[in-house]
């Protein structure tokens, strides 16, 4: 269990690239509501998080057996560790811009606050009783009190890397993203301190958590920025990508495109086998529904009426949320699905085809940049153009990443957390 706990933060923390302190909330830059990409930086404090709290809430049992073993967690003495230098000392550089105390050290308790915040789910959850001191991995020579200094310069290059390749691309936010930041404000004065308070209270607020207003403001805008970079590159959902990219992108990764007419042999309701003469009529219609198709010797006609006979004889329940067919990775659909398109042309019908859900009579069709893919969580529509964007806007900022290397000032060493354990 531990090394399984273990592996999942170092994946949440210390994952490569264009992650580090961004926070995932189900978004990626061109698809709102995507899980695939980070759009925002959490301002974050030692509190548990609300879905910590609703999980937690959730499992009563767990909970009741992790109070009774009476975990103790040995948390760090971070006021000592903040006073080893002021907050205005410069102690390291990115890309030429210089990093203050103050900005790296709320980087590192943020960071440090997560791994509490994971250490009190492990043993509420779990039983565990984690501690700084564990080893991150069982070939690793990194306990967690080594993270979160590796999680500031993932975090510092991160940021660099997105306000570098934005100035470089000429990307400026407009009027109604500024209006978002300061609406965001807003929000977070709302919410950490109460309606009625002002930006003073805020700030005198996010000082008891080591954050620099200035880093609060810059963190605010990167993500912005962020967001405006893939949109003045591939606009709003990937749409300024060319078909000739985005058919590459799906050839690239074997995508397969078909629909199909489902005739059930299983009660949707229980998945129970209808009886077999329920079965053999179903099977009957489905080489009914074949001959007429493949009959047909036009491919736009035939397409056509696929559709017609779809709409009234098809009991696939994906029908509504994929009207026009799926298009897949190998893989993802059942074998005998998948190995029918395999063997088709496009445009060309099989013979009824049965899987454990029942008859299928399917077309191959052509890949098509703007078909339907899957959906992200709020429901857009991500095709070929939009994952094919999201790869290239991930694969530059991922580059700018790479380039970067935190350079830090004579002398600096980051603070050895383990030894300010209480």
């Amino acid at each position: 269990m531990k090394k399984m706990i273990i592996a999942l933060l170092v994946v949440c923390l210390l994952i490569g690239g264009v992650i580090g302190f961004l926070s995932y909330r189900g978004q990626r830059p061109g698809v709102i509501g995507d899980a695939d990409g980070p759009t925002e930086i959490l301002v974050t404090d030692h509190q548990t998080s609300q879905a910590e709290t609703a999980q937690a809430e959730s499992a009563p049992e767990a909970a009741e057996a992790a109070e009774s073993e009476s975990y103790t967690l040995r948390v760090p003495d971070y006021a000592a560790m903040y006073a080893l230098h002021e907050p205005e000392e410069i102690v390291a550089t990115v890309d030429g811009q210089d990093v203050t105390w103050g900005e790296y050290f709320y980087l590192f308790f943020s960071q440090a606050k997560q791994i509490e915040n994971h250490f009190g789910m492990m043993a509420n959850y779990y039983g565990a009783a984690p501690d700084w001191t564990d080893q991150v991995e069982e070939d690793s020579s990194d306990t967690f009190a080594d993270l979160p200094a590796q999680g500031v310069e993932s975090t510092l290059r991160q940021i660099r890397s997105i306000e570098s390749m934005s100035e470089k691309a000429g990307v400026e936010l407009t009027d109604e993203q500024l209006a978002a930041i300061r609406e965001q404000e807003e929000q977070d004065i709302l919410g950490a301190v109460g309606e009625g308070k002002t930006a003073e209270d805020f700030n005198a607020y996010i000082e008891t958590i080591y954050l620099p207003r200035a880093l609060y403001d810059r963190m605010n805008r990167v993500n912005f920025l962020y967001r405006q970079g893939f949109v003045q590159a591939y606009g709003e959902n990937g749409e300024l990508v060319e078909d000739g990219t985005a058919l590459q992108y799906l050839a690239d990764n074997e995508y397969m495109a078909a629909t199909h007419i489902l005739l059930m042999t299983i009660d949707p309701s229980n998945f129970e086998a209808l009886d077999e003469e329920a079965a053999a009529a179903k099977k009957a219609q489905a080489d009914e529904i074949a001959a007429e198709l493949q009959a047909i010797e036009d491919d736009a006609e035939r397409l056509r009426r696929f559709a017609e006979l779809k709409e009234e004889f098809c009991e696939d329940t994906g029908k509504a949320v994929y009207p026009d067919g799926y298009v897949f990775l190998p893989g993802t659909m059942v074998a005998e699905f998948e190995n029918t398109v395999l063997s088709l042309d496009e445009f060309q019908v099989s013979d009824p085809v049965q899987s454990d859900y029942g008859w299928h009579v399917i077309m191959r069709l052509p890949l098509d940049p703007d078909g339907v893919i899957e959906y992200s969580n709020d429901g857009v529509a991500l095709t070929a153009r939009s994952k094919a964007a999201n790869e290239a806007y991930g694969k530059a900022l991922q580059d700018y990443f790479d380039s970067l290397k935190v350079e830090y000032a004579e002398g600096f060493e980051a603070p050895k957390l383990a030894d300010y354990l209480q």
